[in-house]
């Protein structure tokens, strides 16, 4: 849900009749512009004047809630203030009819347009195995980035603190991502030095359980959209991750990657498949998401070192119809395709549900 919070009035100001020389004055108006903000008791950043020949004033006076501007056009008596603030609207008011009395002046226009955005109170996250959503009150929002691939949302939730949403799936919260990373690494190697590679993980965390695990690993983050990595850096202090020694993040697509992986006869101990999980709800949409699957381990299984596992996040076990997960569609692949397989159900609050994670081992 989304309420209007109103950041400040914009006053346009339309002077008409004016003193030729008064407003073809570049020192007398930047007086009149400064007392006019010291009326309204407001911080003067910066003033900036410029006179035209053979007549005309620009200017402006930056003020740390917004602006004071002028354009005149002195032959035809005219000039045009803007004044825009988020302080209180009482207060702008102060500073537009310091103007209006101090400018000579036969007739004025004066509108007004309101400024603001959208504030996010609240959220509804998805619960899949009942197919219904719950309200999550946002106590603030520190950045929704559109990306060209998704809509990326950092919020501090109620309950869950700093949050991570991709189209609206929470994919990590402080509060309890280390529930997550830990099922997610579970067979990670700690008696060798191992090669991980990370499809998706852009967040950076479960690269940093992967060194907390085992400083010796080397892990690869394969990560499609480095707004991801913007916010992780910037919102979840995670730059030192991305800036370890032993780990090198690729920007790319995950297939991209395995398939060059396996043109260099690359390989790797273990691959963790850290992917936006959202079923989907009709049979195109499963056949889709199963082409997607199946093709994705079908390019992992070559780069994966015999003995290797490979893991994933699947979600939820089983959603209310018409909803398949892609635990539904990743199971079999598994069970088809490794020696041998594994999986855990894990409840994840933030996720508001239990997650299933599913780890298949490379063997004959």
């Amino acid at each position: 849900m989304r309420t209007k919070k109103i950041k400040g009035k914009h006053f346009i100001l339309d002077i008409y009749g004016c003193d030729y020389h008064e407003i073809d004055s570049a020192p007398g108006l930047e007086k009149l512009m400064k007392d006019a903000a010291d009326a309204a008791h407001m911080e003067i950043l910066h003033v900036y004047m410029h006179k035209f020949e053979p007549h005309g004033v620009t200017g402006v006076v930056v003020l740390s809630t917004s602006h004071i501007s002028v354009h005149t056009w002195p032959e035809y008596g005219y000039a045009a203030f803007d004044v825009f603030s988020c302080s209180n609207d009482a207060q702008t008011r102060l500073a537009v009819n310091h103007i209006v009395k101090n400018l000579q002046h036969t007739r004025k226009r004066i509108s007004d347009v309101d400024r603001g955005y959208a504030e996010l109170k609240t959220i509804q996250i998805p619960v899949y195995k009942d197919n219904t959503k719950k309200s999550i009150n946002v106590l603030k929002k520190l950045a929704e980035i559109r990306s060209p691939f998704q809509n990326i949302q950092v919020l501090d939730l109620e309950g869950f603190g700093r949050t991570l949403l991709i189209d609206g799936i929470t994919q990590v919260s402080v509060s309890d991502t280390h529930i997550y990373d830990e099922a997610i690494t579970k067979y990670v190697p700690t008696d060798v030095a191992p090669e991980v590679l990370v499809l998706g993980g852009g967040d950076g965390f479960v690269a940093r359980q992967i060194l907390a695990m085992n400083p010796r690993a080397k892990v690869t983050i394969a990560e499609l959209d480095p707004e991801v990595v913007y916010c992780a850096r910037t919102y979840f202090d995670q730059a030192a991750v991305f800036e370890h020694p032993n780990v090198t993040l690729v920007i790319g697509d995950a297939m991209q990657f395995l398939a060059v992986s396996g043109e260099k006869n690359r390989v790797f101990d273990t691959i963790i498949v850290d992917l936006t999980d959202e079923p989907v709800g009709s049979g195109r949409a499963r056949a889709k998401l199963h082409s997607f699957y199946e093709k994705l381990v079908g390019l992992a299984v070559p780069v994966l070192k015999e003995g290797g596992w490979m893991s994933s996040q699947a979600g939820v076990r089983k959603a209310k119809a018409p909803l398949v997960t892609t635990y539904e569609v990743l199971e079999p692949i598994f069970k088809s395709t490794f020696a041998e397989t594994a999986e855990e159900q894990t409840l994840i609050p933030s996720f508001l549900e239990k997650n299933v994670f599913l780890h298949g081992r490379k063997g004959s």
